[in-house]
């Protein structure tokens, strides 16, 4: 089982290292001012929302001894969308992760509500093959609680990402108008 303080952790360090960059990196702000496309944020966050209300919906379906199996696809759908917009992102929406601190931190940041994205596609496979092979009923539900709350962690700190990633900017914008 995972260690989800452990992956907050991580995240609020992520986090606290993007805003203390953003106060003592040397030549901040970057000459390149990032411009993230506000569509792919939205898709993004549209993306998770769906998918952790779709986690909730199938888990429902189980819970009413229905079929769950559309609301996860539906999950997947979504964080599949979710992984895209963000890969396209983290390629041309903020600058290279070599050029300036800036863009370390926005891809760390984006690239870590990937991976989260991508291991709950991994939890969805799992619901999915547990439910062919019976080990889903509406007495066992464990493997569907798990995946909602996963999908909850990574639509929480996700958004929290996107946001940061989008303000950047203006942050940045911030640090030149100081004396």
């Amino acid at each position: 089982m995972c260690n989800v303080s452990g992956h907050a952790a991580l995240f609020t360090s992520l986090v606290f290292g993007t805003l203390y960059l953003w106060i003592s990196a040397p030549n901040w702000p970057p000459t390149a001012s990032p411009e993230p496309n506000p569509r792919l944020m939205f898709v993004a966050v549209a993306g998770l929302a769906v998918a952790a209300a779709a986690a909730r919906g199938s888990l429902r379906a189980g819970t009413a001894g229905g079929a769950p199996q559309g609301w996860i696809g539906l999950a997947a759908v979504a964080l599949l969308a979710m992984i895209a917009s963000t890969v396209v992102l983290i390629g041309g929406g903020v600058p290279h992760p070599r050029e300036h601190a800036l863009g370390a931190t926005a891809s760390a940041l984006l690239g870590y509500v990937v991976l989260h994205a991508g291991i709950g596609l991994l939890f969805l496979l799992s619901n999915l093959l547990r439910l062919a092979a019976g080990y889903i009923s509406p007495r066992r539900l464990i493997d569907l609680r798990l995946t909602r709350l996963w999908l909850d962690y990574t639509v929480l700190t996700g958004a929290i990402a996107l946001a940061l990633v989008l303000v950047l900017p203006a942050l940045a914008a911030i640090l030149e108008a100081r004396p």
